[in-house]
Order: structure tokens, then sequence, then C-alpha cells
């Protein structure tokens, strides 16, 4: 009886974990991209923690918790290692959505979900030698939209997930908060990017803010720009 006492409550331990094991492994994702409900074109985004994020909540599950994944610098996403299921998608960022997007999740799922951006800017080159670059930056706003414009900005960096806070060389940055938004749209900023070096791809992109964003850059796609020889 006392080996009994002795081995009987490992015995039900390694039944329990038998139990937990036989519980299905998550064997679902969802994917897409966070796209403009007007030009349907995907919303930049930034790449760290500034960024926007992907908020799933599985709606059959008892106790829902807030599942995050970040957004991805062309406006993209991807989560992968889900339980099928029901789930309310919420999205935050530089932008609104416009309405709670349900979707039913079941092996590899694809959803694009519309929203507004704050901004829509543009980048251009304009010229470029083998230490810097010239870029043009044009903001515009959307009707929906009447927060004030705070900054207008353009970085470069030798990785595409460049942004306001991971860049190379120098920043290009006006301040707009005391310039009028029909005044802003109807301009355009034009940034050197110095400190580069020579023969070298870059990441290029302009951004802009509104005044009560704090960190949420709204970008524009990437320019893919090699500087010039020495």
């Amino acid at each position: 009886m006392k080996k009994l006492f002795i081995y009987l409550p490992l015995a039900i331990a390694l039944f329990s974990a038998c139990k937990k094991d036989n519980y299905e492994s998550p064997d679902a994702g969802l994917s897409g991209n966070i796209v403009d409900a007007t030009t349907g074109l995907n919303v930049p985004q930034q790449s760290n923690a500034s960024g926007g994020y992907l908020h799933l909540f599985q709606t059959d599950y008892p106790k829902p918790s807030a599942i995050q994944s970040a957004l991805k610098p062309d406006g993209s996403y991807s989560h992968n290692f889900l339980f099928s299921g029901n789930y309310k998608v919420v999205p935050t960022g530089p932008f609104t959505y416009l309405d709670t997007v349900t979707v039913a999740i079941n092996g590899d799922t694809k959803l694009d979900i519309k929203v507004i951006p704050y901004l829509s800017i543009t980048t251009e080159e304009v010229s470029k030698t083998a230490n810097s670059i010239t870029v043009r930056v044009k903001i515009a706003q959307s009707a929906q939209n009447t927060q004030k414009i705070a900054r207008v900005t353009a970085v470069a960096a030798v990785f595409n997930s460049v942004d306001v806070n991971n860049y190379s060389g120098t920043q290009g940055l006006t301040n707009l908060e005391a310039v009028a938004n029909s005044a802003i749209v109807n301009n355009s900023y034009t940034f050197t990017l110095t400190g580069l070096k020579p023969n070298t791809l870059y990441y290029v992109r302009g951004g802009g803010r509104t005044i009560n964003t704090g960190n949420y850059y709204n970008y524009s796609p990437m320019l893919e720009i090699t500087t010039n020889t020495q």
C-alpha cells in the first residue's frame, strides 16, 4: 500500500498531461491589407511600437482576450498560429476604420480592411548625389478628416522598415502647426537627406502626422533610390 500511495500522484499527473496534449493546436491564420476606403490603396505604417496594430478577439471563446499583430510598413498584416473560429477584428493606427469587422477564420483566411487614413502622402525623387537624396513630399487630406496637420517629414535607410524612429543620415522635418491645412495641401515640401553612403541602395519615404495623434505617422509607399558613385 505504501508504494501505491507514492506513485498514485505521479500517475494522475501523467494522465492529466496526456489529456492536455490531446487538444488541437492552432492551425489557422489571417492575412491581408489595411486599405484606403476611397482609393483602394494600402495605407503604409510605421514598423515599431509607435505603428499600427491589428487586435483580434475570438468571439466564440468564453473569455476572449486581444491577440495583437503589428501592421507591416507596406500596410499589410499577417498573423498565423490562430485557432479556427469567429473573430472581431479591430485595427489601430493613423486612420479611422469604418465599421466593426467580423470574420470566420478557417485555414489561411484573407481579409482586407477598409479605413480612412488621417493623411495620404506621396513622395517623388528630385535629385541625388553620392551622399544625399532630395525628395519632394506632398500631403493630401480626405474630407472626412479635419484634424490639424502638424508635421511633414522624409527619411531614408538601408532597410525597408524605415520610419521617423529608424533612419540613416539626416531627417527632413517641417513643423506645420502654425500653417493652415488648406495651405499645406496646396503646397509641397522638398527635403535633402544627407550623410548617406555612395553607391548604396536606400529605402526612402515621406510622412506626415496630425496634431493629436502622437507618433502615428502616415507614410508614402517606399522609393528605392541608389546614391551616385563617388
